[in-house]
Parts: C-alpha cells; structure tokens; sequence
C-alpha cells in the first residue's frame, strides 16, 4: 500500500503504483479504479486551481470592459 499526503493526479498515482509493483499500465489502472471504489483514494476539487482560473477569467474580463469602454 502507498501512503501519502500530499495532493496527487491521476497520472502520478498510476505511475507510482507502476513503479512500487511493477505492473502494466492497463493493472495499475485497475488497482487505480478499485481504490476509488473502495475508498482507499479520496477524490477532492483542487479549490486552488479552481480559484486561481477564476480570478485570471476575471482579469481578463475587466481588461476587455475597459478597453471597449475606452475605444468602443
């Protein structure tokens, strides 16, 4: 069993579960899935990203209104 507590993707669960058992990539995907179901890899929104997309969306937003404001 691999423990962590670090934030993890999917890729980087399945390359180290590859890489402490040694199986295909097709298996380590299956142990991935079976996890899941159980439980044994909780699944979380990375609100960090979520939020940094928001703010940049709104950056960029703000900097068209202002320039159809100024030259529209």
């Amino acid at each position: 069993m691999v423990h962590s507590s670090r934030v993890m993707s999917k890729k980087e669960i399945i390359e180290k579960i590859i890489a402490t058992t040694g199986c295909s990539k097709e298996k380590a995907e299956m142990i991935f899935k079976r996890a899941i179901e159980n439980k044994d890899i909780l699944v979380k929104v990375d609100w960090e990203w979520v939020m940094n997309r928001l703010v940049i969306g709104a950056v960029i937003l703000m900097a068209l209104w202002a320039l159809w404001k100024n030259f529209g």
